[in-house]
């Protein structure tokens, strides 16, 4: 049984020694792995094709910069395998990861395996692994299709149960395509994206209770680059999420994906003030363009209709009202966040 191991690579020349090796070094030989080099302008490309020429498992796809969830449909156009694995170029696999998701997966005819991950933060110039790898109450249990689609497809949808990207998975490779998945175009939540349109097809879902892959954090923040794209993605996802609503009569999805927009507004000015708040203007006024240009009216009327325990709040998101929208939730981290406060007294932070 052959797994094709699918790798989107940009401009990781820092890490992908790692990330590769760890792939050449797994107890289960069987396996292919695809290089998608997605017009890095590193070094990346020279180091996947020294790969390819050191073990003839190893396939380079060079193309384009077009994102990830681009660059993993290009693998995925290119696959052999009957499974498949996905793993972003700066993270890395445990030696058995391969071993252990295929172990369940053939015992039990499963369609998807998940794993666990280990975060691993850059703290200076060492990295620090977290090892507080909280065992799910699922693991060790399949899943048939109609329970996952009535107790646990909410995951997807603003409520913690499963997880939702797509690391440490194993997928067979027939439902991916009998699911015709195609590239979503947004630019984080593209994993999500991707399982919560796959999982309606998956007859047999198993959560196994070992650490898999490690997932490097190299920040703990959000950077502005990051932040100038936040609104716009999150109405892409809340609005690929509503589709997925209505395709499937999924309405007790509905309270919860309007509470996760809520909550989408709150993060970005969270962040704003946290990260970037020399420019607080602008991200007002992203924010501004975000609740009058962008079909938000329709959001509003849908959040009529529901509870919010932050009546205050969410009424200043309901009226638009972004400046008193930033000094409730500068108000509130005044008195939630450690890192906040001492910003501010330090005068780093200024509403």
């Amino acid at each position: 049984m052959m797994i094709t191991i699918i790798i989107p690579v940009y401009n990781a020349e820092r890490y992908l020694c790692r990330c590769v090796n760890s792939v050449l070094s797994q107890t289960y030989t069987k396996w292919e792995c695809i290089l998608v080099n997605d017009g890095s302008k590193d070094k990346s490309l020279q180091l996947c094709q020294s790969f390819a020429r050191m073990d003839a498992r190893v396939y380079v796809v060079d193309k384009k910069n077009e994102g990830v969830d681009k660059a993993r449909f290009d693998g995925l156009a290119n696959a052999k395998g009957d499974y498949v694995a996905f793993v972003d170029a700066d993270d890395w696999l445990e030696k058995n990861a391969l071993e252990e998701l295929l172990k369940p997966m053939v015992e039990l005819d499963a369609d998807v395996v998940v794993g666990l991950k280990r975060n691993v933060y850059n703290v200076g110039c060492f990295y620090l692994r977290d090892r507080r790898n909280i065992i799910p109450k699922h693991s060790n249990k399949l899943i048939l299709h109609d329970e996952m689609m009535e107790n646990y497809y909410l995951s997807f949808f603003g409520i913690n149960i499963l997880p939702v990207s797509m690391w440490a998975t194993l997928y067979r490779r027939s439902i991916i395509t009998e699911a015709r998945l195609r590239p979503c175009g947004i630019s984080f939540g593209e994993d999500l994206v991707f399982n919560m349109k796959l999982m309606p097809y998956v007859q047999k879902y198993y959560m196994i209770d070992r650490v898999v892959y490690n997932y490097r954090r190299e920040s703990w923040g959000a950077s502005p680059k990051y932040l100038d794209n936040w609104l716009k993605n999150a109405r892409l996802l809340f609005d690929s999420k509503m589709q997925q609503i209505k395709e499937l009569h999924y309405d007790k999805a509905i309270k919860w994906q309007l509470i996760e927009y809520v909550n989408y507004m709150k993060t970005y000015v969270r962040n704003s003030l946290l990260y970037d708040s020399k420019h607080i203007e602008k991200r007002k006024n992203l924010l501004r363009e975000e609740f009058h240009v962008h079909g938000f009216a329709e959001k509003v009327q849908l959040l009529s209709t529901m509870e919010y325990k932050d009546q205050v709040l969410f009424e200043a998101i309901q009226n638009r009202d972004v400046d008193k929208l930033f000094v409730l939730i500068h108000q509130c981290m005044m008195q939630t966040s450690s890192l906040y406060k001492w910003k501010v007294r330090l005068g780093i932070n200024c509403l």
